[in-house]
């Protein structure tokens, strides 16, 4: 698990890009609640960039991991996930979650979420 990089992923990576093709003012890995991966401060929008196994996509779905270490780990991430969301809601951002596979393979879809938020908060101030 030391090799497992927490920053500057391939997902993070491609996503600053989208962000920058967009020309939203953000941040990357900026110092806040929760360690969202990137914030659009002029909109309250923070930006989640979840890996699909680290953060459990379709985890119910799937056949039972075998390690009970990894099953505790999974499922610990899932509930911080809620709790943080819920949290920075509560302060008033609008919390974006995106999983690993809609970045890496329908980056247009993600795009147009980010571009229908920043148009809401917009709306709402």
């Amino acid at each position: 698990m030391s090799r497992i990089r927490g920053t500057n992923t391939k997902i993070d990576l491609k996503m600053n890009e989208m962000l920058e093709n967009m020309r939203y003012k953000h941040e990357m890995y900026p110092k806040m609640f929760g360690n969202p991966d990137f914030v659009l401060p002029g909109k309250r929008i923070v930006i989640f960039c979840d890996g699909d196994f680290w953060h459990g996509y379709r985890y119910h779905e799937k056949k039972r991991l075998p390690k009970k270490f990894w099953r505790d780990k999974i499922e610990r991430n899932m509930r911080r996930d809620v709790k943080v969301s819920r949290k920075l809601r509560r302060e008033g951002w609008s919390v974006l979650r995106f999983w690993e596979h809609d970045i890496e393979k329908n980056p247009e879809k993600c795009t147009r979420r980010i571009i229908k938020k920043a148009k809401n908060r917009n709306l709402k101030n």
